[in-house]
């Protein structure tokens, strides 16, 4: 203490000046405590406040981002799956369309040439029943011209 003492008295430091020296340490400890650490913890709350919000909200908007993506190649994904179910129900249904043209068109040539056969063979007959009609009726004719009849 007397080397502190004489410390003092060399730089012409007064016990006056250290007692407002240590009065000062004391009132700053006292304002650190008191004003200060409150301030700054309520400068910290309100940054805290401020920008947690924002940093949260862009973490919020990047997993929204992230899941509008996911969402929209899904459903690209299932368009995509859509027209090619439908596509292949079109071809299908077209394929079965053919298969009942062509079971259509095959029992109309079946037909025709059923009505074809038919028709040849009722012309043979009428051809018969004409070529009879014909010879009888000559014969009837020849009499009634003749007068007499005509063997």
């Amino acid at each position: 203490m007397e080397l502190v003492g004489k410390i003092f008295e060399t730089l012409g430091i007064s016990q006056l000046a250290l007692l407002q020296m240590v009065l000062v340490v004391a009132l700053v400890f006292l304002l650190s405590v008191t004003l200060v650490r409150p301030i700054l913890a309520t400068f910290q709350e309100r940054e805290n406040r401020a920008v947690r919000p924002v940093e949260e909200s862009r973490t919020l908007l990047a997993q929204a981002e992230g899941l509008t993506t996911r969402y929209e190649e899904s459903l690209r994904k299932a368009a995509v799956e859509s027209l090619a179910a439908k596509r292949k129900k079109m071809e299908e249904a077209a394929r079965l369309e053919r298969k009942k043209v062509d079971a259509v068109l095959e029992e109309s040539n079946r037909h025709v040439d059923e009505m074809k056969a038919r028709i040849e063979t009722e012309k043979g007959d009428v051809a018969r029943t004409l070529r009879a009609e014909v010879s009888r009726l000559s014969i009837e004719i020849a009499a009634k011209v003749l007068g007499r009849p005509v063997a």
